[in-house]
């Protein structure tokens, strides 16, 4: 049993240490975790962020990293490519969803490790539907393109899974793409 004359220095220290770690800014351990921020989502001919893409046009799959610190980082491009971000399925009223694919069949990229994104810089991967040459966006990399066609009226969604990493020196970060899934409607 602790003798009542240290109690209080006890519950004093005790409370120093509560202070001290109630007062660190959660935002900068946050940005050490996680030294990025995802945007992903679809995106018309002109690049505006949409969930809603008329029957006949295409649309893009845009993926954008940004580094939110204020130091240099690496994204893993492997890890982005190999994410199935552009895999598309048709959602039925029965539940099972159709898969249609992806964008792309394969990438062949021209680097050994990871891209450059410098602090407060930005790293963004475009990839069309439908092929064409003006939308797409991938840094180093080469696609070899599916021939997809336009999508038919309906309602359409994505099932990414993995994580993006991103690193620099000795340290390495994953960030999560299931919560970036979406669902589309083509009318």
């Amino acid at each position: 049993m602790i003798p009542f004359r240290y109690f209080g220095k006890l519950l004093l220290s005790t409370f120093g240490i509560l202070l001290i770690a109630v007062s660190c800014n959660n935002a900068d351990v946050d940005a050490k975790k996680r030294p990025v921020s995802v945007v992903y989502g679809i995106v018309n001919k002109e690049g505006v962020r949409t969930n809603r893409v008329n029957k006949g046009e295409n649309f893009v799959f845009s993926l954008v990293i940004t580094n939110t610190s204020d130091e240099d980082w690496y994204v893993d491009h492997g890890s982005v490519i190999s994410s199935n971000f552009t895999e598309l399925y048709k959602k039925s009223g029965s539940g099972s969803d159709s898969l249609l694919g992806p964008a792309y069949l394969s990438a062949l990229c021209s680097f050994q490790s990871g891209v450059f994104i410098p602090a407060k810089g930005t790293y963004e991967v475009n990839i069309p539907w439908v092929e064409d040459k003006s939308l797409t966006k991938v840094p180093s990399c080469g696609l070899s393109t599916k021939q997809n066609s336009y999508l038919s009226e309906g309602q359409y969604t994505t099932k990414i899974e993995g994580a993006i990493k991103v690193f620099r020196a000795d340290i390495t970060r994953e960030i999560s793409l299931n919560e970036y899934n979406l669902t589309f409607q083509v009318q």
